[in-house]
Parts: C-alpha cells; structure tokens; sequence
C-alpha cells in the first residue's frame, strides 16, 4: 500500500500506510492526542522511538512517546496544550522551558511533546507523513530523513541502533533535503562513521550500490 507524505504526490514513495506494531498502550495514548489536539487545529507529528519504529527493520521496544507540534495559530501557546491534556487522561502535566510540554498516560507511560521553535522543526512537521492508526483515526509521524537527522543530533546509543536499522531497510531518501541539515547540524561525518563503523550495513548491499549523494566527509564537521 502507498503511504502519502506531505508536499510529495501519491505514489512518488512507497511505503506502508498504517502506523507499525505499536502496542495497546501506545494505540491509546495516540489516540487520546488526537481528541485533545486536532480540534485545536494544531499540526503534530509523531517523533521519536515509536516513529522510528515505522522505518527500523525490526521494531524495538519503547517506553515513552514523543511527538512534535507546530502552532499555526498565533496565540497559542504550551498552556493550550497542557489545559487539553488535563481534560483526557493525562497526568502530572507540565511546561519546561516554555518548549516542551511532559505528561504521563496511566497505560502509555511519559509522553514528552516539542513545540517547533526552528524553521527546521516546523518544516519537519509540515513534510511528515499521513498513516493510519486505525479504520476511524489518522495521524502523522515525522519523514524517514527527519527521523535520522534528528536522531544524529541526538547521538545516543539508542539513537545510533535506530539509524542503522533505518539504513539497513535502504529507504528512497532524499539526500538533496538531507544533505543542507546535516551540514547545518554538524553531523555529516557522524552519518559517515556509522555507515563505517556497522556491522549491520556492512551486510546490506545498499553499501555498495551508487548514491546519488556527496559523501558527509567534512574535515571540518563538528562532530568528529
């Protein structure tokens, strides 16, 4: 089945519409932001583990959910989001630093929300991809790219086993988008090092094949 991704047209990738192997818990949570924020007419996108869950090669356990929100009416603010919450079944709800609003689902666990600051973070949502919870509930999980960029700056062990999988399943990316952020970010050369280091990739034949890409190897990139 096709799965349509903002600002691309049906059928330019192919990949499967319905969000992957997420669990009860998780069903619920998702389902309870969408009662609590579609209405409000904010745009969100799954982010995180469970989005990354959607291009891995095989699912991995996640405890929490993170999700980022882009606010595209000018009063709205973190407060909005925290007084939806508090009408559903979100507890110990709290804004720090005016950015990130933390809740906690009794069947879902932390739930961490990210308000867009950047034109990078607000463009990561505005591109993400529609899938289908279920028959009655649709929502979005960020683009493959977004998921890899997002999980180099992180760096973090977990992120670097979800980056690997992410390659391994040889996705159609789009390196013309990718390429300008992981220069932005300074993080060229650790995409480089993985793609390296792998011994999951060193197994996939994708490694081998022509990249219609320039190599991250900048001597200069931070990240080294």
């Amino acid at each position: 089945p096709e799965r349509i991704c903002a600002g691309e047209e049906s059928g330019s990738r192919t990949r499967t519409n319905e969000l992957t192997e997420i669990g009860a818990p998780a069903s619920t949570a998702i389902r309870n932001l969408f009662e609590s924020l579609t209405p409000l007419g904010i745009d969100w996108a799954i982010a995180g583990g469970v989005a990354a869950n959607n291009y891995r090669h095989k699912v991995r356990a996640t405890a929490d959910l993170n999700i980022m929100v882009t606010f595209s009416v000018a009063d709205h603010t973190p407060e909005i989001v925290r007084e939806a919450l508090s009408k559903q079944e979100w507890v110990d709800i709290e804004v720090l630093d005016g950015w990130l609003v933390r809740a906690f689902h009794p069947l879902a666990g932390q739930l961490d929300i990210l308000v867009s600051q950047t034109d990078y973070e607000k463009g990561a949502v505005a591109r993400s991809c529609e899938v289908k919870l279920d028959e009655t509930v649709k929502c979005k999980t960020l683009a493959v790219e977004d998921i890899l960029i997002l999980k180099l700056i992180a760096d973090r062990y977990i992120d670097e086993a979800d980056i690997e999988s992410v390659l391994f399943m040889d996705h159609e990316l789009d390196w013309d988008y990718m390429i300008p952020w992981l220069e932005e970010f300074g993080v060229k050369n650790r995409l480089a090092r993985i793609e390296q280091d792998s011994e999951l990739l060193q197994k996939n034949a994708w490694r081998k094949n022509k990249r219609a890409r320039t190599k991250p190897n900048d001597e200069n990139d931070r990240s080294t």
